[in-house]
This record gives structure tokens, sequence and C-alpha cells, in this order.
């Protein structure tokens, strides 16, 4: 894998492309802060307001002020009586997602990363088209089933084939380089440009095309993949393609014979179990924090693009920076990072509940929820890291599947705290201060650390993990 200037070769540059462009379907996630948005109202000259009492009694016409985006629930009355449908839409999404990463994620060990990859990208791509084009509220919501599935599928299968093709000290630059920041700041540019969410749609549908052909026309199956399967001669010749692809020359390498892939039934028993409760637990925590404080932002005064803008935008810079730390500091740990990040988390969160306390609403409310945001994403990144690193080849789609179908559990949840926090404010900093100290408690005492494991040759007992600095060595050889 060596190559360009920056240490990138053609291959990773690809690699990194898709990954982002996969990252920035999952926004479609939040697509809810947009789609479901409704504008205040006003009763004839009466006063502008969410008031659905003065909706229901109102005998003059009804004007609608501000509308900073014309949104499905503005189109479909999605308000008053029709809220439920607001609620309903973003569920039914997280239901498909919630499915997607429990069926492609075991599908993937068995019929390959690229196939299923290629397959829930294609799928998104059409489920977003359709949805921007339907006429009634049950198709819409039908549609975003069809999303959510997707998405699940991109973000389990997609996520394992891009990490299998890049060498370990590349993964950290991934995250920092090609994420969720970016992700959100187009979702904000799209949704700013057509003003409009079935234009915001084909947008986004749009998007997601380089992926698609990338999977379809350039990368072959992963070799992680098919040495796992024992079909080396396939092997040989994705490697071939690899090394032609990344511009570098092709030097055959012996890897130690694979295991056969494990159920998830087969992982528990394994003695692997251990491992997986912790990832389970640190997936679930990040997700309902990081689903439960992103609605809860959509209450913060301010123009609502600028704020969703900034969200990515410094998202984005620190993950820039979390990427320097991590190539510049080889002692930084995955433990470091997961732990370090939930007690920032913890502090922001906890300051957050205290202004809910005492009524303040100004300001330093968006610098602490920013904040706040940006230390769940960096727990977010631990959890991917070592779900990947920490698990082998056999078991490493089964083990992120469920694992991220825990934390789906979790974002299934956020809706109902969102719900609560709106009669009992500052209930969601409350929730996310205490799963967060659970979460700190277990990963201190039990977070195996991975950094620098060689993916194919990651064993149970961890006795055969090999660290970055045996990998150079074995290279130079």
């Amino acid at each position: 894998h060596s190559g360009m200037s920056c240490g990138l070769n053609r291959l990773n540059l690809l690699a990194l492309i898709t990954w982002q462009t996969m990252n920035f379907f999952a926004a479609s996630n939040i697509f809810g802060i947009f789609s479901n948005l409704m504008p205040e109202w006003r009763c004839g000259s009466g006063p502008i307001s969410h008031n659905c009492t003065f909706y229901a009694k109102c005998r003059e016409t009804v004007t609608f002020a501000h509308v900073t985006f014309h949104s499905t629930a503005y189109e479909f009355d999605w308000f008053c009586d029709g809220a439920k449908y607001r609620a309903i839409s973003n569920q039914v999404q997280f239901f498909g997602y919630f499915s997607g990463t429990l069926i492609f994620g075991f599908a993937s060990d068995v019929l390959g990363r690229k196939n299923l990859a290629t397959f829930a990208v294609a799928l998104g791509i059409v489920a977003t088209t359709v949805s921007g084009l339907v006429h009634s509220t049950i198709l819409v919501i039908a549609a975003r089933f069809v999303i959510g599935l997707a998405i699940g599928g991109q973000m389990v299968a997609g996520c394992t084939f891009i990490m299998e093709m890049l060498p370990p000290e590349k993964r950290m630059f991934s995250r920092a380089y090609f994420n969720w920041g970016i992700s959100r700041m187009l979702l904000t540019a799209i949704c700013y440009i057509t003003q409009e969410w079935r234009h915001a749609c084909f947008g986004i549908a749009l998007c997601c095309m380089p992926a698609l052909l990338a999977l379809l026309f350039i990368f072959p199956e992963s070799p992680t993949w098919l040495l796992s399967k024992d079909r080396l001669d396939e092997m040989r010749t994705s490697e071939k393609k690899i090394a032609r692809i990344a511009g570098v020359e092709y030097v055959p390498v012996n890897h130690p014979k694979p295991e056969k892939p494990k159920s998830i039934v087969q992982v528990m028993r394994s003695g692997l179990w251990k491992r997986l409760l912790v990832l389970w637990v640190m997936w679930f925590v990040a997700a309902t924090s990081s689903y439960a404080t992103d609605l809860a932002s959509s209450r913060l005064s301010g123009n609502l693009y600028l704020n969703q803008f900034l969200f990515g935008l410094v998202t984005y810079v620190s993950k820039v920076i979390l990427g320097i730390v991590d190539t510049a500091f080889p002692a930084f740990s995955r433990r470091m990072l997961h732990q370090g990040s939930q007690v920032g988390a913890i502090t922001c969160f906890g300051i957050l509940a205290v202004f809910k306390l005492v009524g303040y609403n100004g300001p330093l409310m968006l610098v602490f929820n920013i904040l706040g945001i940006v230390f769940v994403e960096y727990t977010w990144d631990a959890c991917y890291l070592c779900a990947i690193e920490g698990v082998e080849t056999s078991s490493r789609a089964s083990a992120t599947g469920s694992s991220s179908c825990v934390g789906r559990i979790g974002m299934l949840l956020a809706p109902l705290l969102a719900h609560i926090d709106h009669d009992v404010p500052g209930f969601v900093y409350v929730i996310v201060v205490v799963l967060g100290s659970l979460n700190l408690l277990q990963s201190y005492i039990f977070l195996v650390e991975t950094k620098g494991v060689k993916l194919d040759e990651v064993h149970i007992d961890g006795t055969e993990m090999r660290s970055q600095d045996d990998e150079m060595e074995h290279l130079k050889q």
C-alpha cells in the first residue's frame, strides 16, 4: 500500500471517496431535521405560534410564517392532528435501518462484502428517488423504510468492505478526513439549495452515484473475505487487481489459514461474548446519545441551516484533529479515545442539564451542544474501530452487524426521550450523562486495546494480534 506523496495511493483514495459517499447516504437518517420541519402559523392577523388549539378553533385564513424549507410535513399537513406521522416516519426509517444492519451483516459474511455493499447502494439510490416522486403519506413512509434498510446495509457491508481494503494505519485517517461532518454539511447544503424535500431527495440520490459506479466497475471482492472462504485463487486475482489500481507492484504474501465464518450464536459460544457485550454497551450508548441530542438540537434558536452547517463543520475539524493526534502519537490508544471522549460528553451534557435546570437559554447552549455532539462522535469512532479490529475475520460482519443492531435499539428509544424532554426540559441531557457514566465504567474495566491490528490476523484470545510495528518489520523482511 505505498504510493502517493501523502501516503495515499489511487486505491486508498478511491476507497476513501466511496466510504464518504456511503457515509453521506447515512446522513439521510437526520434528513428528518429538514423533512419533518413545521413552520409556525397565524390565524388571520393573530399572533404567530405553534399552538394547535388556536389552529383547531381558527375560523379565518391560516397563513404559515417563515417557511425555511418546504418539508414533507408541510406538504402533507403532518402537524396538530397529523403530527404522529412525523414521529412514525422517523421510527419506520430507523426500524428499516435496524433490519438492514441485521440482514446485511450476516448476508455479507456468506455472500460477499462487495455484492452486498453494491446492492445496498443501488437500493438506496432507487428508494430515495422513488420517495421524491410519490404523492401519499403511506408511500412516503414505505420508501423511508426501504431507505433505512439500504443505509443499514451500507453501514455494515460497505463499512466492512472499505475497512478491509485499507491498511491499518489508514483506518483512522479514513474516519478523520472522510466523515460524518462532511456528510452533515453536504446534506445541509443540498437542503439549502433546493429548499424543497422532493428536489432534496433527488440531490441525495445523485450524490450517491460515485459509490455505485466504483463498486460496480472498479473494486474487486475483498481479499480478506475471499481468504476467509478459502477461495485462494480468486484472492490472488483480487490482490493483483488491487495492486494494479493502487499503481504498486504485486508481491504475493502468505496469509495465515482463515477460520470458517461464524454465526452470532457461534461467536457468543466461542468465548468472544465478553468482548461483544462491551461493544454492545458502547454502541447502545453512542446511538442513544447522538440521536437524542440531535433531536434536541432542532429546538435550538437561530438559523436552521447555519446551526446544522456548524454542527457539520465543527465535527469535521474535530475529526481531522483526532486523525493528526492518532498518527502523531502512537501511544494514543483506542481505550484513551473512547474513555476520554466519554468523559468530554458527560461533562458537556452535564453542563447543559444544569443550564436547563436554571432556565438559561443563551449562546453557551449552542456551544456546549456542539462540543457534546463532537465528543459523542469521537465515541462512535472508537465503536467502529474496536468492532472491526477486535474481532476475527470469520465473525467480523456478524459482530459489527449485531453491535449496529444494538445501537439501532438505542436510536429507536431516542425519539421517546426527546418527547419526554419536551415536558421535562433537560431530561435528554440527564439520561445521556447517566448512560455515559455507566459506559465509561465498563469501558475502563473491560475494553480490549486493538490499535494497529492487522485484520486477517485477529484471533479470539488476542494472543496473535499483531502490532503495527511488528507488521512494518514483517514488510521489510
